[in-house]
């Protein structure tokens, strides 16, 4: 999965449409106001360096700040993100924050397009998204410079996207599949409808299944990939399943859909949260993120609002990171390992970013036990950490508690 990224107006639907034949603008208000609003999906297919077929799904994001939420809906499950400046307008403020926003959820690898080199400035503009990737993830990122009006580029950058997608990779499928439902409509004579971006696991046709936070069982009629009718869905895989058993009105963006014996949802979480050093002083973004805050969490294709309990100091500055307790007011499906954005109230800056270290969210404030946690932190992937500081924290490790909401399959746990 690759979804694009940057400013308003850098010409990223454009890019989509001239990469894949689909225009991902789907909506009367998009094509009105020539702007992205809501998420968009194409297909692309790809031939890799040794000659293979890359069959890939493309996520079109808003970039007009108006729309940030639903960028981040649209990243939260990439594996590749379209990194896209103009020439001619360069690094806007939009391009900084889904930058941010892509760190924060720990997007590794990506492809800068440099977009509209018709209008010339080629070598300034690389020069500069250089100096703005420096010390980050991304700094080495290939640039290509395209032109969706001449079509100059569109080759090297379909190059340049299945160099980097062949040299990943597949996600794991770890035995715990959930769908972070982004569209749900219903289609005459097939009944609702939910899509997503599969992760964790695999869903098969005639699967029951259960729909997060509702706590609803279901069954999976039918199962469809870019159109196609398919009878196992795989981990990075563009799903839409059919439920017949539900009705539209029971399901939003932000539920999940997952496997019914992983447990319940969460209303507390304990977390790391870090902010950027990127955020600049005057910036309000800058602000001190302070003890008692009230904030909006981004996870998967949710956004709640949240009560946020730092633990080991009273404000958060920039560049700095610390354990929290996140008091939700709506319970989300989460794991251990899971990465989330923290935009503010006002819902106009994106201030943090941060992992899951206890989906449970137990009260834990002792010297002793933040630093279990901060262990936690630095290896969230590593099972022998997870369970040594479990045990440490709780006293035993019972199976279908912690590891059960983790990103370890079963043969893990075991060992």
């Amino acid at each position: 999965m690759i979804a694009t990224a940057g400013h308003v107006d850098h010409g990223k639907s454009a890019l989509v449409k001239a990469l894949t034949g689909t225009d991902p603008d789907r909506l009367p208000e998009e094509k009105a106001r020539q702007i992205t609003i809501e998420l968009g999906f194409a297909e692309l297919n790809l031939t890799a360096p040794n000659g293979e077929t890359i069959h890939a799904g493309i996520v079109d994001v808003p970039g007009h700040e108006d729309f940030v939420r639903n960028m981040i809906a649209g990243v939260g499950s990439i594996d590749l993100a379209l990194l896209v400046v103009a020439a001619d307008d360069r690094w806007m403020p939009q391009t900084e924050e889904h930058l941010q926003i892509l760190t924060y959820l720990g997007v590794e690898r990506a492809v800068v397009a440099l977009t509209k080199s018709d209008l010339g400035r080629i070598d300034s503009a690389t020069e500069q998204i250089r100096t703005q990737l420096r010390g980050n993830v991304f700094a080495e990122s290939p640039i290509v410079p395209t032109s969706v009006r001449t079509g100059e580029g569109i080759e090297n950058l379909k190059r340049a996207i299945a160099s980097e997608l062949a040299a990943m990779h597949p996600q794991r499928d770890f035995g715990k599949p959930r769908l972070f439902i982004d569209r749900v409509f219903t289609l005459r004579g097939i009944g609702t409808v939910v899509t997503g971006t599969l992760t964790g696991g695999r869903f098969h046709r005639g699967q029951s299944i259960v729909l997060q936070p509702q706590n609803l069982q279901a069954r999976i009629r039918s199962i469809q990939s870019h159109g196609v009718e398919i009878d196992c869905a795989h981990p990075a895989m563009r799903t839409a399943l059919n439920l017949p058993d539900v009705a539209i009105d029971q399901i939003n963006r932000g539920d999940v859909i997952t496997d019914s014996d992983l447990g319940g949802t969460s209303s507390t979480l304990t977390a790391q949260v870090e902010r950027s050093p990127r955020l600049r002083i005057k910036e309000p973004a800058a602000r001190p993120l302070k003890n008692g805050s009230s904030v909006y969490l981004h996870h998967g294709t949710s956004r709640v609002a949240v009560k946020v309990a730092l633990l080991e100091k009273g404000e958060l500055e920039p560049g700095q990171k610390t354990i929290a307790h996140l008091k939700i007011a709506s319970p989300i499906f989460a794991f251990v390992g899971d990465r989330f954005v923290v935009r503010d109230a006002s819902e106009q800056h994106t201030i943090a970013g941060g992992v899951v270290l206890d989906p449970d969210g137990a009260n834990f404030r002792g010297a002793a036990q933040v630093k279990l946690l901060s262990m936690r932190a630095i290896a969230p992937d590593d099972i022998d950490v997870c369970v040594r500081s479990e045990i440490a924290l709780r006293g035993s490790m019972p199976r279908k508690t912690l590891l059960n909401k983790s990103h370890f399959s079963a043969g893990e746990r075991v060992h």
